[in-house]
């Protein structure tokens, strides 16, 4: 016996070396990727993103602009692709309402008889010769259903916390909207009016240049007297650098707008300017109480905290379900194909009750931490509105500030473009020099920047103070995968626009106000 005991733990060891040296070369060592692995993510990336997009046909309007940015910006995909997540999971939690049905068979087989005999407890003699009740071999199969009140209860408190979470996904994806069309906005008119003003720009910069070298022939030659001829080309050369600079950061605003309507970088389109009423300047309410109240009621941010307040409720209401007992209610039907069995096939049920008493201890700390997560979320929303209210005045005032500086860059441009026609009239006549033509014509161009950036500051500050009170730039139920029907949605909600309603929907007399909010 001792003998066959020692060979059997033989066997064993060497099984363990075996095994040993199996798991030992199933070691994971670090395998960084190769500069070509990442070479060619990028260019599989770069295909992808320029694929994923609709070929420009004709020139872009501002309404096609913003749809092409909410089509094929990544972030509202990604949006796009998280509320679609959040679907999902709610409705996997809804499917752990059901009660848990499972099903399992099985087969079992050995290489000898399981017998037994049996021993008295009296005596320890053996009072029965070594027996069987199963066979070698044996079929099984057994389908369950069992249903627990308590985690129902539960489940049903975390599926609405889904669905609610679902909804939060929708105002996030709101906001990404919101930002996307303000960014395309601020991009747009600055494009527009580079696309506008950069040739001519071109042209003038050579002439002026041109000039510059002339006044300094003109000071080497003593033709003028030098003094003046300096402060002429310090003149000319201050001109030349503040156009220079407007016309920088004016050519970067083409390269966002690309961007932002994932174009190709290096591609060229054309803008086309909106049909604007008259008077050219948007239009806003001067009611501030109700601006208030409807960033108070529309704003993606306020609405996400509503439904995260409902989310914190629900969760007290949780740490209550959890101090009272569990009932699980179970039903079987099973089946066993050992011979020696009565009765192979037979139907049980039976109900548990379980209290986890300990978790009693901790009842009044758990309610204790779902108030305070109820106090801390009112608090957060309270701070979040009062900031908001913020945002929606000085929006009103950067847009009342926007108008003011419009129209005295307007005047300004008016009078510079008088000035050099007059001045091109007394060239005519010899009445005025070259210089004299030149200095008009450079005051004429940077005040026609000032102005085309000052009017897109103007369309910039109206979309801000729409941003700030949550209107919607899209109607309900508009589809954002479909381009031709964003267009279509955008044009009419820019149309609008121009009766003296909200640029992005519902007039201002639909909105209900219970009294101002500041």
């Amino acid at each position: 016996m001792k003998a066959i005991f020692r060979k059997e733990r033989v066997r064993c060891l060497l099984w363990l070396t075996v095994l040993s040296l199996g798991l030992g070369g199933c070691v994971v060592t670090p395998e960084p990727l190769s500069i070509t692995d990442h070479a060619r993510r990028a260019t599989a990336d770069t295909r992808r993103i320029s694929a994923q997009n609709a070929p420009v046909t004709g020139a872009i309007t501002l309404a096609e602009a913003m749809a092409r940015a909410i089509r094929f910006n990544l972030d509202h995909r990604l949006k796009q692709m998280e509320e679609a997540l959040a679907l999902g999971e709610g409705n996997l939690a809804s499917h752990k309402l059901l009660p848990a049905l499972s099903m399992q068979a099985g087969y079992t087989v050995r290489s000898n008889a399981n017998g037994a005999t049996s021993e008295s407890l009296i005596s320890g003699a053996q009072s029965l010769e070594a027996s069987t009740s199963s066979e070698r071999a044996s079929l099984t199969a057994d389908l369950a259903l069992s249903w627990n009140v308590l985690d129902f209860g539960l489940s049903y408190l975390r599926a609405k916390d889904q669905a609610d979470r679902y909804l939060i996904a929708g105002e996030q994806r709101r906001k990404v909207i919101h930002n996307i069309i303000q960014e395309v906005r601020q991009a747009f008119w600055r494009a527009l009016v580079a696309q506008e003003l950069l040739p001519r720009i071109e042209a003038f910069l050579v002439e002026a240049r041109s000039a510059l070298n002339d006044a300094r022939k003109a000071e080497e030659r003593l033709l003028i007297p030098p003094l003046e001829a300096l402060k002429y080309q310090m003149t000319l050369l201050e001109t030349i650098y503040q156009i220079t600079a407007l016309e920088r950061d004016l050519g970067v605003a083409r390269t966002q707008l690309a961007a932002l309507m994932n174009l190709d970088l290096k591609g060229d389109f054309v803008l086309v300017r909106p049909v604007m009423s008259d008077p050219d300047l948007p239009r806003v309410t001067n009611d501030l109480a109700l601006l208030e109240q409807m960033a108070l009621v529309f704003r993606p941010e306020l609405r996400e905290e509503d439904y995260q307040t409902r989310i914190t409720a629900r969760e007290a209401q949780s740490a209550l379900l959890e101090l009272l007992p569990g009932l699980r209610l179970d039903l079987r039907r099973s089946y066993d194909g050992n011979r020696h069995l009565f009765n192979r096939n037979w139907a049980q049920g039976g109900i548990e009750l379980t209290w986890h008493l300990l978790q009693a201890v901790s009842a009044g700390d758990a309610l204790d931490v779902a108030a305070g997560r109820g106090a801390v979320a009112e608090t957060r929303r309270l701070s979040l509105g009062m900031a908001i209210l913020t945002q929606v005045h000085v929006a009103r005032q950067r847009y009342q500030q926007s108008l003011e500086e419009f129209e005295l860059v307007r005047e300004m441009s008016d009078a510079a473009d008088r000035i050099q026609g007059q001045t091109a009239q007394g060239q005519a006549r010899q009445a005025t020099n070259e210089l004299e033509l030149i200095q008009a014509q450079a005051r004429a161009i940077y005040r026609q920047l000032q102005r085309g950036l000052a009017y897109a500051e103007l369309r910039n500050a109206a979309g801000r103070l729409l941003l700030s009170v949550g209107v919607d730039p899209l109607p309900p139920g508009v589809e954002t995968n479909d381009l031709a029907g964003l267009v279509h949605a955008l044009d009419t909600s820019l149309e609008r626009s121009r009766t003296g309603e909200l640029e992005w929907g519902a007039p201002l007399a639909d909105i209900p106000v219970a009294g101002g909010a500041s």
